[in-house]
């Protein structure tokens, strides 16, 4: 199965300039947890979830006209091309730890989302879903170095 098959291109997004509580209001009419933000040239810059809103606005006591290009969270991001083999993009969520993708045309412009909700919607095995799923989900282990 193709990338494209399973991607979502009715794409809701915001640019730099767009406050927090645009994007908030945006996510909340729309049931959205990820807004791609764009730059003048339509490019993204950044991404907005809807923890990045509580855990850097609310948490921070930032206000509403706060900018996106604040607190966006700026990439790498998880990308992939319209015919790429989606088996391979989950091998790569899995590893990332990424639930969401950019699908992007050769140029480099905006042509998609797919998200792990995506992924379970279309995908024929549902025991690939829940490998996913665990391999999202499970922690990360940290090593602590004493000094």
């Amino acid at each position: 199965m193709k990338c494209e098959e399973v991607m979502w291109t009715m794409i809701f997004k915001c640019d730099e300039h767009t406050t927090v509580a645009q994007c908030a209001e945006l996510m909340r009419d729309q049931a959205l947890g990820f807004v791609p933000v764009l730059d003048s040239q339509h490019a993204v810059v950044g991404v907005v979830t809807d923890r990045d809103l509580t855990v850097r606005v609310l948490a921070e006591s930032l206000p509403p006209s706060t900018p996106l290009s604040v607190v966006m969270t700026r990439g790498p991001f998880l990308t992939c091309l319209p015919d790429d083999e989606l088996q391979e993009l989950e091998a790569r969520m899995a590893e990332s730890k990424k639930a969401r993708a950019l699908v992007n045309e050769p140029d480099g412009s905006l042509l998609g989302i797919i998200s792990l909700s995506d992924i379970a919607q279309r995908e024929p095995s549902a025991s690939r879903t829940g490998r996913l799923l665990r391999e999202l989900t499970r922690p990360q282990l940290l090593s602590i170095v004493r000094q």
